[in-house]
């Protein structure tokens, strides 16, 4: 590798580069484990902790840069002219990149007096710490939790369900920080480089192995079932909310609706806001109703509840039982960020808003719901609802398995990002919840993915992105995982036992 700073921070930026192309949709996941060793070899041999952290912040820049370009286009789609859509998109991709940029000042700092062979367990663990801190304090894309690298490897991925979602990320940094160990010590004459990558590999292949048995586990019957229907309309979200098209929007639904079926379902599924207009918390959307009375089937619809009794705002699901009454409510807990609500809006421009956050504006913002929110009841026992985004947010789902759900519901509207990485990022997400804590996950989109994945991350019924549909399909009824996941019943042990190490080891060197 090139030694010069110039030419250190472009070998860094180019394989964090390369290393995104491993997250859906290009799924090139081979490149995870090998993109991040040029940063690490630069953070590693830069003069100073200042370069190490440029090197860092360089990379996560270029990262999140080729992760998250959707952004741009998806402003782009929403007419926003294209210097603010860039310039939204850098900003963003700067802010992720002081994660990138803290984790080498971190790891130089800790290692300066340690020998090499801790280096690569110390990338690991800061990587972890950090990563872990920002998924639960920040309003973040998740895109650098490295696990989703690795979503073609079902047998890989079954380690978040006692690992929680840090583990394999853990294992991906270890081995990139072996390499590049491994990298220095033939370029710099060191030896015992062999011993931390076999270590490194053989983490990895043990996961791999548990993976594997884990999936002849799975019973090839899986007994007696229910039939969902998940309505995917693909209404084009750049005219859902003008009130020319609310006849063409609200047909859609009636057309897919009435179509034939097999036999009756025991739940329908509508995406996420599939009402444009604001709706009671506690009255049944007439639209939905009328199908509830006559199919006698209940009813999951996303609404945009109007502000009632002291409660905000809120983008929200309304159950609708099959006597036409409303059966149970969830209001989204993780907003987006000007998508949901504008942050610090008095600091914001007034012309701002009103050229390019119209809509934003006109509905005011929304308010979060309560972190603990009572499950609905349907076919399958005790069932969790979240919202588009809140995938993206492990914690959400893992609570709501402790509190005792059985099956977990995304409602989505993926349409603003149209045909780029962003829906097929936000889907895959769902796929890991639904390890982590070994539960059925059901996944109803306006413009797609939908899917039914079971708790071994298996899609089970799926239709695609942008493909006009309803997807009927069996959702078992046992529970196979009654006592959920070690994940679930111990949370997040592993990515706090790395933060508790990271902060041990701060403070025993301020103590020396």
């Amino acid at each position: 590798m090139p030694r010069g700073g110039f030419a250190r921070l472009s070998a860094a930026s180019l394989g964090a580069a390369l290393a995104a192309c491993a997250l859906p949709a290009p799924g090139l996941w081979a490149l995870a484990w090998v993109g991040l060793a040029p940063l690490i070899v630069s953070a590693n041999s830069a003069p100073t902790r200042r370069e190490a952290a440029a090197a860092g912040f360089v990379a996560g820049l270029a990262y999140h840069g080729v992760a998250l370009h959707w952004i741009y286009q998806t402003c782009l789609f929403a007419r926003i002219p294209f210097p603010v859509a860039g310039l939204a998109w850098a900003a963003l991709s700067c802010a992720l990149a002081l994660n990138w940029a803290l984790v080498a000042l971190l790891t130089r700092g800790l290692a300066a007096e340690g020998s090499s062979a801790a280096r690569p367990w110390l990338w690991a663990l800061s990587w972890t710490a950090v990563a872990f801190l920002s998924e639960r304090l920040t309003p973040r894309l998740a895109a650098d939790l490295l696990g989703y690298t690795q979503w073609p490897n079902l047998a890989l991925i079954q380690a978040g369900s006692w690992g929680g979602p840090h583990l394999l990320g853990f294992v991906v940094v270890l081995v990139n920080a072996a390499l590049a160990e491994a990298w220095l010590g033939v370029r710099e004459g060191l030896t015992g480089a062999a011993a931390t990558v076999s270590a490194a590999l053989a983490l990895a292949g043990g996961l791999w192995v548990h993976g594997v048995s884990t999936l002849l586990q799975r019973p090839a019957d899986m007994g007696e079932s229910a039939r969902v229907e998940i309505l995917q309309p693909c209404v084009d979200q750049y005219h859902k909310w003008d009130q020319d098209f609310l006849k063409e929007v609200l047909g859609g639904y009636n057309d897919l609706l009435a179509r034939p079926r097999l036999k009756s379902p025991s739940l329908v599924v509508w995406p996420e806001t599939s009402i444009p207009f604001w709706v009671a918390r506690s009255s049944a959307v007439p639209e939905a109703r009328r199908w509830a009375l006559e199919m006698k089937s209940p009813q999951l619809v996303g609404i945009v509840a109007r502000p009632d009794r002291g409660e905000g705002a809120s983008n929200s699901a309304q159950l609708i039982a099959p006597d036409g009454n409303v059966d149970g409510f969830y209001a989204k807990r993780q907003l987006v960020p000007f998508g949901e609500f504008v942050p610090l809006r008095g600091l914001i421009p007034r012309f701002v808003i009103e050229n390019w956050l119209v809509l934003l504006d006109q509905l005011g913002d929304l308010a979060p719901g309560a972190a603990r929110q009572p499950l609905l009841t349907t076919a399958w026992g005790r069932t969790a609802v979240t919202i588009c985004y809140e995938a993206m947010f492990p914690r959400w789902a893992r609570l709501d398995a402790s509190r005792g759900a059985s099956l977990l519901i995304n409602i989505t509207n993926d349409g603003w990002y149209k045909n780029t990485w962003g829906p097929h990022q936000h889907y895959r997400a769902n796929q890991f919840r639904a390890v982590e804590n070994r539960i059925t996950v059901i996944r109803a989109g306006n413009t797609g993915i939908s899917a039914v994945i079971d708790p071994w991350g298996m899609e089970t019924a799926k239709l695609d992105l942008d493909v006009r549909g309803r997807l009927d399909a069996e959702v078992p009824l046992t529970d196979r995982f009654p006592r959920r996941s070690f994940y679930v019943r111990n949370g997040d042990w592993f990515a706090a036992a790395c933060l508790a190490i990271i902060l041990a080891a701060l403070l025993r060197k301020g103590l020396r």
